[in-house]
């Protein structure tokens, strides 16, 4: 129903639906907008579990944390290692849902500056769960009518990871995601 909605006023393109697993797995993209979550969201046809900063549940009144929980969002507290987020990241995992992480942890517009960070790979890892790069592309910000283009590559998993592979992984989810935005449209 929602896809109805908002699909007259965005031209997305999905490339690589092919490469989703059945179970769960760790969706990484690259952060653009505040309206990836949605664009994503209709991409994958699966309710995806988003981590947010925990700025947004609190300051912003009750209605919007309703929503944000009723959408299966969850807080992080950014810039720390937030074992309470992970587990739940964890938790939904385990019981085969997506978690969907930003791992640069903002929005940041400019392709070139991509700078995961290795939350996600550890996550991962301790799970047992892959990680699928998806880049979000579109020219300048996205407006009304935007042409978008989201690619979906193959998972790769992190199992057992240390923090130093974990980190190897960070960089090779930004070698991924930087050259599918290097492809555009």
């Amino acid at each position: 129903m929602a896809l109805i909605l908002i699909r007259p006023f965005f031209r997305i393109k999905y490339i690589g639906r092919e490469n989703v697993p059945k179970s769960g797995f760790v969706l990484c993209s690259n952060h653009i907008s505040y309206f990836d979550p949605v664009i994503l969201g209709f991409g994958f046809r699966r309710k995806i579990h988003f981590m947010a900063k925990s700025e947004f549940f609190t300051g912003r009144g009750f209605f919007v944390s309703f929503f944000m929980k009723a959408c299966g969002v969850f807080p992080v507290k950014r810039n720390s290692a937030d074992l309470k987020s992970a587990d739940k990241a964890s938790e939904l995992l385990s019981a085969g849902k997506i978690v969907g992480i930003f791992p640069q942890g903002k929005i940041v517009r400019k392709i070139d500056s991509f700078e995961p960070k290795a939350g996600a790979a550890l996550i991962a890892a301790k799970t047992g769960a892959g990680i699928i790069p998806v880049s979000i592309y579109t020219e300048g910000k996205i407006r009304l009518f935007s042409r978008i283009t989201v690619r979906i590559s193959e998972p790769f998993y992190t199992e057992g990871a240390t923090l130093r592979d974990a980190r190897a992984a960070a960089i090779k989810l930004k070698e991924i995601i930087t050259r599918n935005l290097e492809e555009k449209l």
